[in-house]
Order: C-alpha cells, then structure tokens, then sequence
C-alpha cells in the first residue's frame, strides 16, 4: 500500500517540473485479459515409449498502472512507457497443468502465424485431439513489469500534436521488454493411473522475459475534440523462461523466438488545452517455439531427462488490454 502514495508524488514532481521542449506525460490505468500457454509434446514414441505432452495455462486477466512521457517535435515524436502489476496480484481466472496422450487423430499445429504463405491460425493451443491423463487446476498471483520505447514519424500534414493535428498517417516503431513470474498454488490434481484426486497445494512457479521488436503503420482522425487514432504492428520477439515444477523439483529452462502482431485503437477526448483523455484497446499475439532442458527432478525418468538433450515447446501469448489514460502537455511552446 506504500507503493501508492509515491507513485503518485513521482507523477505530480515530474507535472510540476519545468522542463524546456515539448513533453507530453500520461498516467494509465490497464485491464488485461487472455492467455500465455507453454505447450511440448510428440506424437511419436520418445526415449520412454510414451507420444504425449504437456501444456500449461497461464492465465491473463489482472490489472496494471503505468507512467508515459513523450518528446515532440513537428514530425516525430520518442517516447517511454511503463506498465506494472506493482507487486504480486491474483488472477481473476484459474490457471492449469494438463498432461495428455496423443494417438492418430491428434494434431500439431505449430505454425500459426505466417508472412510468406500469409496466413494466420489465431489460436493459442498447439495440440488438439488428446487425452489428459493428469490435470491440474489451481488459483495464480503474478508480477509484471513492461517498459515500452516507441518512436513514429508523422506523414503529410499530420503531426506529434494531437490537439491541432489534422488526419494523416504515421509510421511507428518500438522495442518493449516484458518481464513476469507467476505462482501456482491451491492447486487440485486428477490422475487417472494410479488413480488420484486431491489437492497438492504449490503447483508451479513460471518465469518469462521477452524483448519484441515492433514496425507498422497507422493513421490519426481529428474530429475536433475527439480524436481517434488506430495502427497495426508487425511483431518480432526473443524470449526466455523458467518453469518449475515444485512437486517435482524439475526445472524446465529455454529459449526461443518468434513473430506476432499488435493492433492499437485509441479514442481520444480533448478536456482543456493541455488536458487530454485517452480509452485504448490493444490486441496482443506472439507466437513463439523454443527449445528447453530440464534440471534436477525426484524420479528417475525426470532425472534422466536432463540428459536426453534438448526439447522442442511452443510459447503463445494471446491477450487483449483495455486503458484509461490522463494526458498532459508539460510546458508546451509552438
């Protein structure tokens, strides 16, 4: 609850500091919904006859707050962003460990999002038509932190002023870095050989960095005081992550890359001359394969695994946000 008061003092400091230029700042209030889903399987028999897989669920839905300061010129602007959970929330959706058998109607789509074919499977499973053999479902906390470096170009007569701009296109670039760490606990487990049903408390801890490189376009309206402004962006990231297994003391630890893209519609309402609000919706995907070897484990087949070398897994982002943001000009000369 500390962490409020001076988030706050930090925004009224940096309002009430005359700086020499053309800034515009913001804070943002977010609510994010979706999926992030870890999937690794084969449908051909590995080392221990076995053609199955696993895929963990982790859930999207929690809220952030974030600053955003921006420097204007007439045709380009730069600009930082930054988005956190502040400290460990609760997910409003339950989160889930599955582990599956796969036979000959099952399918892996892996591919699903390209450029050369286009096309595009927006869906964040890989592995359709199996069997879990066990299931866990269980309550999540998670933690985030994002900053956002973006820069745009204005095109024709549109420029970095949003109250007077007039229509026009923008050409947009940024690199974000995305880290979080979940927590799985309370978790209720069912396996079907030996049967069981029951809680196991502590499930998993997940931890995932990501550094996405964004290019794309967009074009802003000016209908007087409201204004809207909408891009698409075409998405290239690097990612790594570590899964832990509590129960059984196994780490799963990769790397990987992947592409996606980022739509954005901002709709904006001009309150006084430098005073402005924004409601933006923003619809994130990131699909991504990696490769990962596991440490440690209890049994024996998970500490053999650790030197069977490295395995294939697919990581899939699918998320939606919704912000409120308040956006003021800081010291503005024309």
């Amino acid at each position: 609850m500390k962490k409020i008061p001076i988030f706050i003092f930090i925004y009224n400091l940096i309002l009430t500091t005359k700086i020499h230029g053309n800034y515009l700042s913001g804070l943002t209030i977010a609510k994010n919904t979706g999926e992030h889903i870890f999937e690794t399987g084969n449908k051909y028999p590995n080392l221990s006859g076995i053609r199955g897989g696993s895929r963990i669920t982790y859930n999207r839905d929690f809220y952030l707050g974030g600053l955003e300061f921006h420097y204007l010129k007439t045709k380009y602007s730069i600009g930082i962003n930054f988005q956190t959970t502040g400290w460990y929330v609760h997910t409003e959706k339950m989160s889930r460990d599955e582990d599956f058998l796969m036979g000959q109607i099952s399918t892996e789509r892996g591919k699903k999002f390209s450029l050369f074919p286009l096309f595009l499977y927006d869906t964040a499973h890989t592995f359709t038509g199996t069997q879990n053999f066990a299931d866990g479902i269980g309550k999540s906390v998670v933690s985030q932190n994002t900053t956002d470096l973006n820069f745009k170009y204005y095109l024709g007569k549109a420029t970095t002023d949003i109250w007077e701009s007039q229509d026009g296109l923008f050409l947009s670039s940024s690199i974000k870095h995305t880290f979080f760490k979940y927590y799985l606990y309370d978790v209720t487990q069912f396996v079907n050989r030996p049967f069981y049903y029951g809680p196991i408390g502590l499930g998993l801890s997940y931890t995932f960095a990501s550094l996405e490189f964004a290019f794309g376009l967009g074009y802003f309206f000016n209908f007087g005081k409201v204004k809207l402004e909408t891009s698409t962006h075409l998405l290239f990231g690097y990612l790594k992550y570590r899964d832990f297994h509590i129960q059984r003391a196994l780490n799963f630890k990769g790397i990987g890359s992947g592409i996606g893209f980022l739509l954005q519609i901002n709709l904006l309402y001009q309150l006084t001359e430098v005073d402005m609000i924004r409601v933006g919706y923003k619809a994130h995907r990131l699909f991504s394969e990696s490769n990962f070897k596991t440490f440690g484990g209890l049994t024996r087949e998970d500490v053999l695994s650790n030197y069977y070398g490295k395995y294939h897994s697919y990581i899939t982002t699918k998320e939606a946000a919704l912000e409120f943001s308040f956006l003021r000009k800081i010291n503005y000369s024309k």
